[in-house]
């Protein structure tokens, strides 16, 4: 979703770089992208409020409002997946696992 996002403004999305605290040469903006995702997951008003801010101060209101959306919409399926029980093929699950490493988060635990 983040790629389309960028290709829709333009933007080349490059996945290992969102991570990189040094990667506003190739990407702007992508620690405070970085910022507002981790932010949003973590239940922290204040923090949330500071990145967004800080995002959209950088990026602009239309990239924070799609970053928010891309957020949202994680959240809402990891949610219905959750609760049917489902489980991602594992073809799935090795197709998704080079964005999940280029992330990090394929070294997140879960906090269920």
């Amino acid at each position: 979703m983040l790629s389309w996002s960028g290709n829709e403004h333009g933007v080349e999305i490059d996945l290992t770089k969102i991570r990189d605290a040094h990667a506003d040469t190739a990407m702007p903006f992508a620690r405070e992208l970085f910022d507002f995702a981790t932010a949003a997951t973590e239940l922290d008003d204040a923090a949330i409020t500071i990145a967004r801010d800080a995002l959209a101060k950088r990026a602009g209101v239309a990239v924070t409002i799609d970053a928010a959306a891309v957020i949202a919409n994680f959240e809402m399926m990891t949610r219905l997946a959750d609760s049917t029980g489902a489980r991602m093929p594992e073809e799935t699950v090795a197709q998704r696992l080079g964005a999940a490493t280029a992330l990090g988060v394929d070294q997140v635990v879960s906090r269920r």
